[in-house]
């Protein structure tokens, strides 16, 4: 997989849908970035994520890229939101998920032409998607976000923060402003979608 520029990837899964939380266990994942203090190197940088010990995850994926298209109907497709979906790493997983026959929530800031081209192919696989065009540094943005998708969908199963930048430069050379839009966007970010979709999910186990 190639990485993009800031990018960072956090998987939260439904217990509801893919099995117990006391079943998982966080771990740090590294992946490159093409993009470091200079030409040709290359950075590997950490995010956080929950992986599953249980195999529920890949099970229903596998499940729905097996069955027949009227058997599919009838399953329960996850719905998934990845922010930074319009390109790159995000696009990716946007498509993969959608192939899957997840129901897909593309999250862009400012690449809505690239964003709606990414939920167009998702439904030329069958599955269902929409494009929301939000800065997720914003907790009124990251709201409307999770409401598009519950009111859209009813639920949320999967998130991927999968928004980021880099401002890189050197240290004294580096305004207070470039690290405040970078610790905003890869760190609150990251905080504030987790947050507002762990509600949504640990209702879920309640009512199970």
């Amino acid at each position: 997989m190639v990485a993009v520029s800031g990018s960072n990837v956090v998987a939260l899964n439904s217990a509801v849908k893919f099995g117990d939380c006391s079943n998982c266990r966080f771990v740090q994942i590294r992946q490159c970035s093409p993009v470091s203090g200079g030409t040709g190197s290359i950075r590997n940088r950490p995010c956080i994520g929950v992986r599953c010990r249980s195999r529920g995850v890949r099970a229903q994926v596998a499940t729905v890229e097996q069955a027949s298209p009227e058997s599919a109907q009838k399953l329960e497709a996850p719905v998934a939101i990845i922010t930074g979906a319009s390109r790159g790493i995000g696009k990716a997983v946007a498509l993969a998920l959608g192939k899957a026959g997840c129901k897909v929530l593309v999250n862009y800031a400012r690449s809505s032409k690239e964003a709606e081209d990414v939920s167009k192919e998702i439904e030329s696989y069958g599955s269902q998607a929409l494009t929301f065009g939000g800065d997720v540094s914003k907790e009124a943005d990251v709201d409307a976000m999770i409401k598009t998708a519950v009111d859209t969908w009813g639920t949320v199963d999967i998130l991927i923060n999968n928004a980021g930048i880099t401002r890189d430069t050197l240290l004294m050379r580096m305004k207070k402003a470039q690290w405040q839009e970078v610790i905003d966007l890869n760190l609150t970010g990251v905080f504030l979608c987790t947050q507002a979709a762990a509600k949504i999910m640990i209702k879920k186990k309640r009512e199970k």
